[in-house]
């Protein structure tokens, strides 16, 4: 790590065993189960849920039209053209779409003959109700053993990881809860795992773990799909990138290499 972050500018700090107890306290009762850390001053954690709520009222007063428990089944393409998307309660009539289906972003666009590699990988999340305060996380922690996040959000913890290929199925598989569990309790006891709502969701990734952004060879449709993990941290930006492309605008960004031509 302290080869590959500083010639991306990325500052951090390596914390012997008493420094991580002071960045967090919690560690302190279990700090016999590690010998160090990595602080990386510049990340940040936030509510996801909140963002996109607040985001969505801001859309909705610039005019936007939400259409919820809407299932968009294909696009209405001729000639190499989109006219329209085709959904369950009629077709929207359009000269641009931007594709944002995730891991379904494939199943979309295979009949018109695109072969988008973007490839579901179930990511597994478990959120428990804080008990003890004393023994909960400050922020967010990263167990490198398990290779899972254990964050703070408000009176709770996510503990949320893990990268299975089984295809689109959301099954929740108990070994899998039980390693969410013990990677939170092992280092941070002050919360009611048995209690905890959870959860699981297909990550859409690419081969290359670069997502997929920018226009495809049929006219109209501009692809924002495989982010993997990241999709909220790239959100902004990617989707300046396409509002930049679809008006015309150079982005600011160079997007030529997160086209899907990459992949050709």
């Amino acid at each position: 790590m302290s080869k590959r972050l500083p010639p991306d500018g990325i500052p951090f700090e390596v914390l012997d065993r008493e420094a991580c107890t002071r960045v967090e306290p919690a560690l302190e009762q279990v700090r016999e189960k590690f010998v160090g850390g990595v602080l990386t001053p510049q990340d940040e954690t936030g509510d996801c849920h909140k963002f996109t709520v607040a985001l969505a009222e801001k859309a909705r007063a610039l005019g936007v039209d939400f259409r919820y428990g809407t299932t968009v089944k294909t696009l209405d393409v001729e000639v190499g053209q989109v006219n329209g998307v085709v959904t369950s309660h009629g077709t929207l009539a359009c000269d641009a779409v931007v594709v944002a289906l995730g891991s379904y972003t494939p199943l979309l666009l295979r009949p018109f003959g695109i072969r988008l590699p973007v490839y579901p990988v179930k990511g597994y999340s478990l959120t428990i109700p804080i008990t003890d305060p004393t023994r909960a996380p400050e922020s967010t922690v990263m167990d490198e053993t398990y290779k899972i996040a254990i964050t703070r959000s408000g009176d709770r913890i996510r503990v949320g990881g893990m990268a299975e290929i089984s295809g689109y199925t959301n099954d929740l598989g108990g070994a899998r809860r039980r390693t969410l569990e013990h990677s939170v309790m092992d280092l941070f006891p002050g919360g009611d795992a048995s209690k905890g709502s959870f959860w699981s969701g297909l990550r859409p990734m690419t081969p290359d773990g670069t997502p997929v952004i920018g226009k495809t060879r049929i006219r109209g449709p501009y692809l924002n799909t495989g982010h993997g993990t990241l999709g909220w941290t790239m959100s902004s930006g990617s989707a300046r990138v396409i509002a930049n492309l679809i008006s015309g605008r150079t982005p600011e960004t160079d997007a030529r290499d997160l086209a899907i031509a990459r992949y050709n």
